[in-house]
C-alpha cells in the first residue's frame, strides 16, 4: 500500500469521529431550537391572546369603576353607559378575533364582566353602578381575573422551566458526546499516527542502517525493507546499487592485487640491484654515489612497503585465511615491530619507549601481519613527532576488549606528543586511501593505507583498534588482541572499510 493511501486511511477515522461529534451537536441544537419554537408557538401565542382578552376585560372594569365615580359626582347615566357599552363591544371583538383558545379560568371572569356591563348599561346605569351588589360583584370578578392571570403566569413560568431543563439536558448531552468523541478522535489520531510512523520509520531505520553499512564498505549486507510501496521500491533501488558497488569493490581489489603483484617483482629486483651497488659489486662507490644509492634504496623500500600493504589489505578483504601460530608472543612481535621503526625514529631524533609490564602475553597470531600492523601504528606516531619528542608504546593485559567484550586481552597503546588527530578525519582515519596533512608536524602526506591495514589485521584476529586524543597532548592508538585462551573468531567485529 502506498504512503498516500495509508495517510488517507489514518486520517479518515478521526475525521469521521469529529463529523459524528459535529452531527451530535447539531442535533442537540436542533432539539433546543425545536423546544424554543414550541414555547413560542404554543405558550407565547396563547399568552398573547389571553393578554389581549385580559386587557379588554380590565378595560370594562375600569369603565365600570369610572362610571361609578362619575355617578357619585352627579354626572349623567348616559355618558357612563356609552363608555361601558363601548368597552363591552371592544371585549366582544377581542373574543371573536382570538386565534388561540382562551382558558376557562380566564373566560369565567370575562363572561362575568360581560354580564355585569350588559346589565348596568341598560336602564338606569348610575343606579346599578352605585349598588352594593354591583360593587361586591366587581370585586369578586376583579379577584377572579387577577387570580386567572397570575395562574397563567405560573403556568407559563413552569412551561419555560421545563423547556429550559430540556434544553439544558440536550446541551449537556451534546457537550458530553462531543467531548467523548473529540477525546476518542484525539486518542485514535495519536495511536494511528504512532502506527503510521512505525510503518514508515522502522523500514527507514532498517534501510538507513543497511545504507550506513554499505557506506562503510560492508557490501555483504543485503538492503531490504518492508512498509509503504515507496520505501520498498527505494530499498530495491538501494539493493541494486549495493550489488553494483560490491562488483566494483571486487574489481577494485582485484585490480589493486594484480597491480601490486606485478609491481612487487620488479621492485624486488631493483632492491637487489641497489644492494649489490651498495656492496661494491659494480666497483667502489665514492661518497656522492653511495648517497645516491642510499636515497634510491630508501625510496625503493618505501614503494615495496606500499605494495606489500596493498597486497595484504586485498588479501584480508578477500577473506584469505591467516597463517596463525599458536603460542605466539605478543611481546616478541611488539619488540620486532619497534626495532623495524627505531632506525627511522632515531634519524628523526624521536625516542621510542616500550613497556611490557606483567607476564608475557601469548596469543594465536599471524606474527608477520600483527608485526606489520604495530609497525604501521608506530611509524605513524613517529612521522607526526618532532625532534626530541617521545613515542610511548605499552602492552597491558586487560579484562575487557573493544566494546566491553569480556575475556583476557592484550592492549597495545601507542601514544605520541604530536598535534593530535585533525577533527575533519577523526571519523574516517582508519579508512583506506584517506589522508590529510597534519599541521605543526613533519609528516608527509601518504596514500592512507597503514592505519587501514592495521585495523583490518586487528579485526581479522578478533580484536579492534581505536584512536583518541591523549589528555597529555598528542594522540593515542589502542589495539586489542585476544589471548590464546579465548577464541578470537568469536569476537570478530563486522568488516569496516
Amino acid at each position: 500500500m502506498r504512503l498516500v493511501s495509508r495517510l488517507v486511511l489514518s486520517h479518515a477515522l478521526p475525521v469521521g469521529l469529529m463529523v459524528c461529534a459535529l452531527v451530535v451537536m447539531l442535533g442537540s441544537l436542533a432539539r433546543i431550537s425545536s423546544s424554543l419554537k414550541e414555547v413560542r408557538d404554543a405558550e407565547l401565542g396563547s399568552l398573547n391572546t389571553e393578554e389581549a382578552v385580559h386587557r379588554a376585560a380590565w378595560a370594562v372594569e375600569i369603565a365600570v369603576r369610572h362610571g361609578a365615580v362619575d355617578c357619585e359626582h352627579g354626572r349623567s347615566s348616559e355618558d357612563a353607559a356609552r363608555v361601558i357599552q363601548q368597552r363591552l363591544d371592544e371585549l366582544a371583538a377581542v373574543l371573536e378575533a382570538a386565534g388561540k383558545p382562551v382558558r376557562e379560568s380566564m373566560l369565567e371572569p370575562v363572561r362575568g364582566y360581560q354580564a355585569l356591563a350588559a346589565r348596568v348599561s341598560t336602564g338606569d346605569t348610575c343606579a346599578h353602578l352605585l349598588t352594593t351588589t354591583t360593587r361586591l360583584e366587581r370585586e369578586r370578578l376583579d379577584e377572579k381575573l387577577t387570580d386567572a392571570w397570575i395562574s397563567r403566569m405560573f403556568e407559563l413560568h413552569s412551561a419555560l422551566l421545563r423547556k429550559d431543563e430540556e434544553s439544558g439536558r440536550a446541551a449537556g448531552s451534546a457537550l458530553s458526546s462531543g467531548i467523548v468523541l473529540a477525546l476518542v478522535a484525539c486518542v485514535a489520531s495519536v495511536l494511528l499516527a504512532q502506527r503510521l510512523a512505525r510503518t514508515v520509520t522502522q523500514p527507514l531505520a532498517s534501510l538507513s542502517s543497511s545504507i550506513r553499512s554499505v557506506g562503510r564498505g560492508d557490501f555483504t549486507v543485503t538492503v531490504e525493507a518492508k512498509g509503504p510501496l515507496e520505501v520498498y521500491e527505494l530499498a530495491e533501488e538501494m539493493e541494486v546499487m549495493r550489488r553494483r558497488l560490491a562488483e566494483l569493490e571486487s574489481l577494485k581489489q582485484g585490480f589493486l592485487a594484480s597491480v601490486s603483484h606485478e609491481m612487487r617483482t620488479p621492485l624486488t629486483k631493483i632492491r637487489e640491484a641497489l644492494a649489490l651497488l651498495a656492496d661494491g659489486a659494480g666497483g667502489k662507490l665514492n661518497e656522492r654515489q653511495a648517497r645516491i644509492v642510499e636515497i634510491a634504496q630508501v625510496a625503493c623500500e618505501r614503494e615495496i612497503r606500499t605494495v606489500t600493504t596493498l597486497l595484504d589489505l586485498s588479501r584480508l578483504r578477500a577473506g584469505a585465511p591467516l597463517q596463525r601460530k599458536p603460542g605466539a608472543s605478543v611481546d616478541e612481535v611488539l619488540w620486532a615491530a619497534v626495532r623495524d621503526e627505531d632506525i627511522e625514529a632515531r634519524e628523526r631524533g624521536v625516542l621510542v619507549d616500550v613497556e611490557t609490564p606483567g607476564e608475557a602475553a601469548k596469543a594465536l597470531l599471524d606474527m608477520v601481519l600483527v608485526e606489520r600492523a604495530i609497525a604501521n601504528i608506530v611509524r605513524n606516531a613517529v612521522a607526526v613527532s618532532k625532534k626530541g619528542q617521545h613515542v610511548r608504546v605499552r602492552r597491558d593485559l586487560v579484562p575487557e576488549g573493544p566494546g566491553g567484550a569480556a575475556g583476557t586481552w592484550a592492549q597495545i597503546s601507542v601514544a605520541d606528543q604530536g598535534p593530535g588527530i585533525p577533527p575533519e578525519i577523526r571519523s574516517v582515519i582508519f579508512d583506506a586511501f584517506v589522508t590529510h596533512s597534519v599541521d605543526s608536524s613533519p609528516k608527509r602526506v601518504g596514500i592512507g593505507l597503514g592505519l587501514a591495514l592495521a585495523r583490518e589485521i586487528a579485526r581479522a584476529h578478533g580484536g579492534d583498534i581505536e584512536a583518541a586524543d591523549d589528555p597529555a597532548g598528542g594522540a593515542v592508538f589502542r589495539m586489542w588482541l585476544p589471548l590464546e585462551n579465548a577464541d578470537p573468531t568469536s569476537r570478530a567485529l563486522p568488516p569496516h572499510v
